[in-house]
């Protein structure tokens, strides 16, 4: 391990959590390559600013939001210091995952805190005073690498505690020839978007439809690396292409949630090619084991199914740009990436090209019998598993539904089979291979401690952006009370009459 590895853990797979200090306050807050801001809920703590502001910003993500004045603080994350930082100081938050505290953004300076600073005091305000944790950094210590590193860490059980890596400015020993790898770069302004030559599924490659971003070669389309985003959501008949061969699979369309279940000794073989390497995905993050309460002849039991992680994109296309889809945890788990802004000018955003480089981490040689022997020891804490085309036929328990009639064959949780099992296996959107005309992002809810060991809850077909991709999905409010920035304000042509603000 390198000396300056902040470090990245998960009890879950689902969050990856890193440690700061905000104003004096330790905080666990959720590392996203898919945002860019920082928000922390520092209600009940004393958490000592550098300044304060009354602008108000809202950041509305698919599953919940948040809302608060923009402050600054000191900003310790691991060896790196901002001596000032900018953050939301939530005082409204709205059904977000527990488990977290706040989230840290780590991508490009462009969302709600900068956007409400320009349109509150001027673009040099907010070139100056708005920028990203890891800007900040690079910023003010023009001598030192602009990347930083993310591997993603696994949970092998109930009680484990995955660490991973979070390193800035360095490489994670072991893994320095990452700059070997092929320069990725960004595609568009708001995310880590890379162009995707292709998919591959038992070593055949999936076609896309044309890319809705501009300028992308015909046959390639554009993914974002989010470290936010559970479970990827790509198009639907890329999702149908994974799974829908997989002997025993079968199609779950409920109201709660429209998912493959698969066996849970099942895996395809599924790979992902940048500028021609191929990073194969480990087949233990193709499908999750849950428990689910299920009725069996009016008794309530509880079975366990394994869900597709790769999920459909479901979101209207209107409402985002600049990527097709999203590769997040599931994809993340199975490389080592180093984030690389290059000569990106975090003052001047018009020049420099980001880029990304990754090296696999799943010897192919290997991971099926990984697979086994892990996916053997999950199944052995857990209740029986179930038939997947048994189970998409069987009630739930109203305890996961809420609703009181869950025993009629009508009923939430009674859903309709197609896969190898169906009798009307139709190709559905398969066919047209690309982006499906129904957008939607299906996100999980976890209620209970651990993953592998409570019951899971299906949140609803989302709107989008589930704690990733939020740049076209936030409001950043018009509810302000401006007051002047010392210093900036007098510098800056654009920003107006400006108050200042207090200084502590």
């Amino acid at each position: 391990m390198s000396s300056n590895d902040i470090g990245v853990t998960t009890t879950d797979g689902l969050q990856y959590l890193v440690n700061i200090t905000l104003g004096g306050q330790g905080f666990v807050v959720v590392l996203d390559t898919g945002s860019s801001d920082l928000w922390v809920d520092a209600r009940g703590t004393d958490v000592k600013l550098t300044n304060m502001t009354a602008l108000n910003a809202s950041l509305v993500y698919g599953r919940g939001q948040v809302e608060g004045n923009i402050a600054f603080a000191e900003l310790k994350v691991g060896e790196y210091v901002v001596p000032s930082q900018a953050f939301i100081d939530a005082t409204e938050v709205t059904d977000m995952p527990a488990g977290a505290q706040g989230i840290l953004g780590m991508a490009f300076d462009n969302a709600g805190i900068a956007n409400t600073l320009q349109m509150a005091w001027g673009a040099k305000a907010a070139e100056q005073l708005g920028r990203a944790f890891i800007t900040n950094i690079f910023a003010t210590n023009t001598s030192i690498p602009n990347n930083f590193d993310v591997q993603l860490g696994r949970v092998d059980g109930p009680n484990d505690v995955s660490t991973g890596t979070f390193i800035v400015s360095a490489h994670e020993t072991g893994y320095e020839d990452v700059t070997d790898a092929p320069k990725l770069p960004r595609v568009s302004p708001e995310h880590w978007s890379l162009v995707l030559d292709e998919m591959r599924i038992d070593g055949d490659a999936f076609t896309f439809n044309k890319s809705s971003v501009s300028d992308v070669p015909q046959g390639k389309v554009v993914a974002v690396l989010d470290t936010g985003f559970s479970l990827p959501p790509i198009p639907p008949a890329a999702v149908d292409a994974i799974y829908s061969k997989i002997p025993g699979a079968a199609f779950w369309t409920s109201p709660i949630i429209n998912s493959w279940i698969i066996p849970c000794d099942s895996s395809p073989d599924l790979s992902f090619v940048f500028s021609g390497k191929e990073y194969p995905v480990h087949p233990l993050d193709l499908s999750l084991p849950q428990v689910i309460p299920i009725l069996d002849s009016g008794a309530e039991k509880n079975v366990t199914v394994c869900v597709a992680t790769y999920q459909y994109l479901t979101l209207d296309p209107t409402q985002f740009a600049g990527f097709d889809l999203i590769l997040g945890d599931a994809f993340l788990r199975s490389v080592y990436a180093s984030f690389d802004y290059g000569d990106y000018n975090p003052t001047n955003h018009t020049t420099g090209t980001p880029f990304v480089q990754m090296v696999s981490t799943v010897d192919p040689h290997s991971a099926v019998d990984e697979f086994k022997e892990g996916r053997a020891e999950q199944l052995a804490q857990l209740p029986p598993t179930i038939d997947p085309s048994v189970f998409v036929k069987t009630p739930l328990s109203p305890s996961i539904t809420g609703q009181a009639n869950a025993t009629s064959t009508d009923s939430v949780g009674s859903g309709g089979v197609r896969g190898a099992l169906s009798e009307d296996n139709e190709d559905s959107d398969s066919s047209n291979g690309g982006l499906g005309k129904k957008w939607g992002v299906v996100a999980l809810a976890l209620l209970g401690a651990n993953l592998l060991v409570g019951v899971l809850i299906f949140a609803v077909t989302l709107t989008m952006c589930v704690r990733g991709v939020k740049g076209k999905c936030r409001d950043v409010g018009s509810r302000y009370t401006p007051v002047r920035l010392k210093d900036v304000a007098d510098n800056d042509p654009e920003g107006g009459s400006l108050a200042r603000y207090s200084d502590h």
